[in-house]
Formats: structure tokens, C-alpha cells, sequence
């Protein structure tokens, strides 16, 4: 009977050391998986820097749910459509760009934009959880507001799973439960000199529990 329950919890053994074998091969065969150029051309020439830099157009403007939701969200045409049925541009190029836009408004179709900052399935990430605790877009996105074009090659960071526990391994100083970080203005936040002079009563850090991502 001995021998027989020893066979059997060998066998698990084994069963479960193939599964995750066969996980991590499959899920490193989904990351390393190389896009061309052409699979992130975005179908409008749309510029961070115009929007979000020279216009100070606060990220939360466009990316309405990121505060309340998981995603940050893709804003519809209609929130483009509200600007731009006066704002036409000044050069050529920016009037044909945003003649696209009035066309897919007129056509009531959506903008097939190609997602940069993407994650794989296996992996929950929650825009409110963070933007609530005090971080700013920048923390993981880096400073849209100077990028005309994003891009896989000019992403501020690689989105890992070293990159991301690096951060939760990290003691962040904090008020009141929230981390202490120089926002921008136009989102009501701390500008830097304000951000360091504050009183810091605290720390946050991030759970290293692997279920906090993966689900």
C-alpha cells in the first residue's frame, strides 16, 4: 500500500513538473513572438506631444476609466470629434490627419488604433489600483507629453514582470497612504519642488503575492 501511495505521488509529481514546462514554453513562445512594423502603423498620425505636451491636455481627458477601471481605455471617436469639429490644424499634414478623424465620425465607425503598452492574457494589471494609491501615468509610461510617436522602440519601459516586481519590491515614501510623486499640473497634482518638501509619514510597497497578477 506504501509503495502504491509512493507511485502515485510520484506520478503528480511528475504530471505537474510537465504541465509547467509545457506553460513556461508555451508562454515564452507568446512573448518572444517579433511584430513588423507594419502590424503597429497607427491608421492617424496622432501626436502625445501636440495633446498631452504643447496643449497640456491632461491623460485622463481621453483615457477617461483609468481611475475607475482596470483599463485606461481607448477614447471613442466622439471625444476626438468634440475637438476637432472646431480645431482643423494649421499645417497640411495636420488637416489631413484630422480629416480621418471627421471621416470615421461621418462613416460611425471606430478608430482601429494598434495597442503599444499591451500586456499578455496571463497577466492582470489594474490602472485604478495604482492611479489611486498615488501614481502618476509617467511611473510606467514614461513622458508621453515630449513623444510625437509612440512606439515599441521608444517605450519608456519593458513592461516586465523583473521591471514591475522591482517596484513592488521598492519602499515608496508616502502621505496619508499615498505615494508622494511629482504629478503634472494639469492634473492637479504636485508639481516636483512640492512633491520632495512633503511631510513623509509612511511607506507604500506592492504585494509580492503572484496572484495580485496573475489570475
Amino acid at each position: 500500500m506504501k509503495n502504491l501511495l509512493a507511485i502515485l505521488g510520484l506520478r503528480k509529481r511528475l504530471t505537474l513538473l510537465l504541465s509547467l514546462l509545457i506553460l513556461a514554453s508555451g508562454a515564452t513562445a507568446t512573448v518572444t513572438v517579433a511584430a513588423t512594423a507594419e502590424e503597429f502603423t497607427q491608421p492617424i498620425a496622432f501626436s502625445h506631444k501636440t495633446h498631452a505636451g504643447t496643449n497640456e491636455i491632461a491623460c485622463e481627458f481621453c483615457h477617461t476609466s483609468a481611475r475607475r477601471s482596470i483599463t485606461s481605455g481607448v477614447p471613442p471617436v466622439r471625444t476626438c470629434i468634440g475637438c476637432h469639429t472646431m480645431v482643423k490644424g494649421t499645417t497640411e499634414t495636420q488637416k489631413q490627419e484630422i480629416q480621418k478623424v471627421v471621416d470615421y465620425w461621418d462613416q460611425q465607425k471606430t478608430i482601429p488604433w494598434k495597442k503599444i503598452h499591451d500586456l499578455p492574457d496571463f497577466v492582470y494589471f489594474s490602472h485604478k489600483r495604482h492611479l489611486n494609491v498615488g501614481f502618476d501615468c509617467t511611473e510606467c509610461h514614461g513622458d508621453i507629453s515630449q513623444k510625437d510617436e509612440i512606439t515599441m522602440d521608444n517605450m519608456a519601459t519593458d513592461l516586465s514582470m523583473g521591471w514591475c516586481v522591482t517596484c513592488h519590491k521598492d519602499e515608496h515614501p508616502a502621505v496619508d497612504g499615498k505615494v508622494i510623486r511629482p504629478l503634472r499640473a494639469t492634473r492637479g497634482g504636485k508639481i516636483l519642488e512640492e512633491a520632495n518638501l512633503a511631510q513623509q509619514n509612511g511607506i507604500v510597497q506592492g504585494s509580492k503575492d503572484c496572484l495580485i497578477c496573475h489570475k
